[in-house]
């Protein structure tokens, strides 16, 4: 009886250890699993829950240890990687992960020699000695003390109180489009806006419709316009507010409401709403009202560059095409996610091909199927096409499959002329260190049309020049010439500046990541960074098309009759030299080195509050837009003329007479070796006498507006 009862007892404690040895899988695989949420932006969160719960309900010493120490670093690379801009988060994050997987593995091996040689600290052994020896209070206020820290740490700057309940409305965004023709009905979009440009869906303002109207001759005020405007309104919403308002869809407003009007009258017009709650009144972007023939070109307004959660954006396809057409009110938009990451998910292609045609409807809203070259040694490109098809195979992945610009070139030519179709590939935030770019590889088949400015930032200069007002991200450590947009048309390459997004957060055409609302409990949901590391707000495009279709958008791109803005805003901007335009060449043959150069510059501003970097749209109590502005010439690079300007509407001549001497980058190179180079990221030998404008000047346009919002169109060549 003796023998079966200790036989029993045996059994017990060989099952216990078993079953403790079994319970070891699945608790480091969760401890695994919260080392991968360090990765995760918000939902790092996961991580550090973990971690706490380890230390509070495990009993093994060893684990609470374990537990802990996740939670600690969780919270600290929160905070490092809040505070420290210097460098994309998502790259600290890596170094920092890897770095504290292989140290904290260390201390470890480290412990556990010490244990097997039964080496003791004295100093440690003391210390633990004098800990237990404690009272029981002060035992529980260092063990609270050591579960509050990381959670103190992540909760500082990953809640934003104001973000989650403050969603009352601080202004109005009025929307129309740019040009119509006398008696034709248009929308008139209103949008109430909260303190991080979402949408209010607690709004329940009077509104008021009225009209202040330009002659096109001298740009008076016309005083009697005719006009069919709607009647007054009043919003309804919810109680409580919420961040994605116009996902709710109970038939109430909920901050956004689509108005239809007319206007019998020719000129610029801008609407005006005046409304109840701020007691402001707000200004739309500028209306051209004219009798324009069938065969006149028009402007419409859009993003050629978004992300989403297909690669490191936020939100699903679908959602990303019904913010841009319903909610950002865009003409024409592409989804471009980054192939490397879509590589590792090849469907993901499918969907965005498929959610790409199913929301294209001709003559209402365009979309262009495009996808991101993203190649950190040379620079990236967003390659946009003309047809219904989306480049998927090869994938354009720069790591396994399409390594070099040259085997980009190499794609696209195969892409085109199998499909029958057309492609551009856009360079954009070319003086970032990460991914500096290298004009020396490009292929004016192909790149025709350059990013200025977006959420990084903007790129018309070096990030240090003088003539760069706001900086963009990630500079190199020192001046470098060679990567800039006004580096690139000094030697030679004849692109046209456009402005997108590049938004991450999921709001296309209107990125928020410039507000508070980037932070990680803002939906969409995301489990990357990217929306912690863009500070500027994203911009448009405007398009000169023939008509609102794939063929039409994609034309004037390619034919680079554009200009751009800085922001939400959508003003009207034309530049010319004697009646040359943007677009088509953009070049003007002048009658001898000092020929008569007309510079005129036509300008209506958008009157709409503006978004800077850090900074979200805002009014004051009996707020006016401010017109105040400087209309910049930039002639090879460098400030030739400003124009103060004070009105809403400007024209205005400037004459050139000035030789015509063209401009050069040769000095600029830097040698290595026997080679040259344009700058020294740059691995590509080039022939210095080759980067000059071949005798040509250049001229561009750069508005500055004192409020913050800059609009840009050029360049123009012209030789003699």
């Amino acid at each position: 009886m003796k023998k079966t009862k200790n036989q029993d007892n045996n059994k017990e404690l060989s099952s216990n250890r078993e079953w403790s040895r079994l319970r070891r899988i699945p608790r480091l695989f969760i401890y695994g699993f919260g080392i991968v949420t360090l990765f995760w932006y918000f939902w790092c969160v996961i991580g550090l829950v973990i971690g706490v719960m380890y230390y509070i309900f495990l009993k093994d010493n060893a684990w609470k240890r374990n537990g802990i120490v996740l939670a600690i670093a969780i919270g600290f690379v929160t905070v490092f990687v809040y505070f420290y801009k210097e460098i994309a988060p998502l790259q600290i994050v890596i170094w920092y992960s890897v770095i504290f997987i292989i140290s904290y593995s260390v201390f470890l091996l480290i412990l556990e020699v010490l244990k097997r040689k039964k080496i003791t600290i004295k100093k440690v052994v003391q210390w633990y000695q004098r800990y237990v020896k404690l009272s029981k209070r002060k035992h529980r206020a260092i063990e609270l003390f050591i579960i509050f820290l990381p959670i103190n740490l992540w909760t500082s700057v990953s809640i934003d109180l104001g973000v989650m309940f403050d969603n009352n409305p601080r202004l109005l965004w009025v929307n129309v489009p740019t040009m119509v023709k006398p008696n034709e009905v248009f929308d008139i979009t209103v949008e109430a806006w909260d303190p991080f440009e979402r949408l209010s869906a607690v709004y329940k303002g009077n509104i008021e419709f009225s009209l202040e109207s330009y002659n096109f001759t001298n740009y008076e005020i016309i005083v009697n316009t005719e006009a069919n405007l709607p009647e007054p309104y009043k919003f309804s919403g919810q109680i409580f507010g919420s961040d994605i308002a116009y996902e709710i869809r109970d038939g109430k407003d909920n901050g956004r409401h689509v108005f239809h009007s007319s206007i019998t009258t020719p000129g610029f017009h801008y609407i005006l709403v005046y409304d109840s709650i701020t007691r402001n009144t707000y200004y739309s972007n500028p209306i051209i009202v004219n009798n324009y023939s069938s065969s006149d070109p028009f402007i419409v307004w859009g993003d050629p560059h978004t992300h989403s959660q297909l690669s490191d954006g936020t939100g699903t396809a679908d959602h990303s095409f019904y913010y841009a057409k319903h909610i950002a009110c865009l003409d024409f938009y592409a989804l471009t996610d980054h192939a490397e990451i879509m590589l590792f998910t090849p469907w993901s292609l499918n969907i965005l091909e498929d959610c790409t045609n199913n929301w294209y409807e001709p003559n209402n809203f365009v979309t262009l199927h495009g996808i991101e070259w993203t190649c950190v040694r040379t620079g990236h490109y967003v390659c946009i096409f003309s047809g219904n098809t989306l480049l998927k195979s090869p994938i354009l992945d720069s790591y396994f499959t399409v390594k070099s610009p040259q085997a980009l070139w190499n794609v696209l030519d195969d892409f085109t002329s199998t499909h029958g179709v057309r492609a551009l590939a856009l360079p954009h935030h070319s003086t970032k260190e990460a991914y500096i770019q290298d004009w020396t590889y490009n292929n004016p088949k192909y790149v025709k049309i350059v990013e200025v400015s977006s959420v990084h930032g903007e790129f018309l200069f070096e990030q240090r020049h003088p003539l760069n007002y706001i900086g963009a991200l990630d500079k190199p450590p020192t001046y470098t010439n060679g990567s800039s947009v006004v580096d690139a048309f000094t030697m030679g390459y004849r692109m046209t500046m456009y402005v997108d997004s590049d938004e991450h957060d999921g709001h296309p055409g209107h990125s928020l990541s410039h507000t508070r609302a980037y932070i990680g409990h803002q939906r969409p949901f995301s489990l990357w960074h990217t929306r912690n590391e863009h500070p500027y707000p994203g911009g448009l495009t405007a398009v000169y098309v023939n008509n609102l279709t794939r063929e039409g958008v994609f034309s004037g791109l390619e034919n680079q009759r554009i200009y751009a803005n800085s922001d939400h805003g959508r003003p009207i901007l034309t530049f010319q030299i004697n009646k040359t335009r943007v677009g088509d060449g953009s070049t003007f043959v002048a009658n001898g080195s000092t020929g008569h150069r007309e510079i005129n510059i036509f300008l209506a501003q958008d009157g709409a509050p503006v978004a800077q970097k850090s900074k979200a749209a805002s009014v004051t109590s009996n707020w006016i837009p401010n017109w105040n502005a400087n209309i910049e010439i930039i002639k090879n690079g460098k400030l030739w003329h400003t124009e103060k300007i004070s009105s809403p509407i400007v024209n205005i001549t400037i004459i050139d007479t000035e030789p015509i001497t063209g401009i050069s980058y040769e000095n600029s190179c830097i040698k290595r070796g026997n080679n040259y180079y344009i700058n020294q990221y740059s691995d590509n030998p080039i022939d210095p006498s080759t980067l000059n404008t071949n005798g040509y000047d250049f001229y561009l346009i750069r508005v500055v507006g004192e409020n913050g919002r800059m609009s840009y169109a050029g360049p123009i060549w012209v030789e003699y």
